[in-house]
């Protein structure tokens, strides 16, 4: 009778695959789990393509900008001798933001409260001021919170101090200049006692 063909594959390649198999099994179990994704994440502080398309103030740099701030006030804050010299803590308010740049209002805003909250974490601020919650939505909570109606508690305009932005920009062809300024005021006389500004270009 004919031989038919055998399919069996050769030794040499049975053992071959045999020994890749085990190797890959001693890797799988070194390695660990899978790690999951990253779903989207990245580095807030680095510029992306959409950055750089963008016809807004650079995101990074807002971020950078508010670092900046956010320790100069510290250390400066503290120093300003109207505010060591009170025998009791001062008021610090979010104040208004004047926005004219095609940037929404809403980036500045976040930078702002992004400020207050790493004002927060000083001790040597917070010994000194009381730093406050927007007044309207804290009468928006007491009355939820409490069922009673009427405002939470407001500061003498003498022993508040208000931080306000302002930011312009101009436009050359391709080119956007941004002038950021932070500024602590005074409520009662209207006196800044604190001032930092931040320029940026961009094409």
């Amino acid at each position: 009778m004919p031989q038919t063909p055998s399919h069996r594959a050769p030794r040499w390649l049975v053992a071959a695959v045999a020994a890749l198999g085990a190797a890959t099994s001693i890797a799988g179990c070194q390695s660990g789990p899978p790690q999951g994704s990253s779903g989207g994440r990245i580095d807030p502080y680095r510029s992306t393509a959409a950055d750089r398309a963008s016809s807004s103030a650079s995101g990074p740099a807002l971020l950078e900008f508010s670092d900046q701030v956010a320790m100069a006030l510290a250390r400066d804050l503290t120093s300003i001798d109207r505010i060591r010299s009170s025998p009791q803590r001062v008021a610090l308010e979010l104040g208004d933001l004047n926005n004219r740049t095609n940037t929404p209002t809403s980036d500045f805003e976040m930078i702002q409260h992004r400020i207050r909250g790493q004002l927060l974490k000083s001790k040597l601020i917070r010994d000194q001021f009381l730093i406050l919650v927007d007044p309207q939505r804290m009468d928006r909570e007491q009355q939820r919170l409490s069922g009673t109606e009427g405002p939470t508690a407001r500061y003498s305009p003498e022993q508040t101090y208000v931080l306000m932005g302002d930011f312009f920009e101009s436009r050359r062809g391709r080119t956007r200049r941004y002038y950021f300024e932070f500024k602590l005021t005074h409520l009662a006389s209207r006196e800044p006692v604190f001032n930092e500004f931040y320029d940026l270009a961009q094409q």
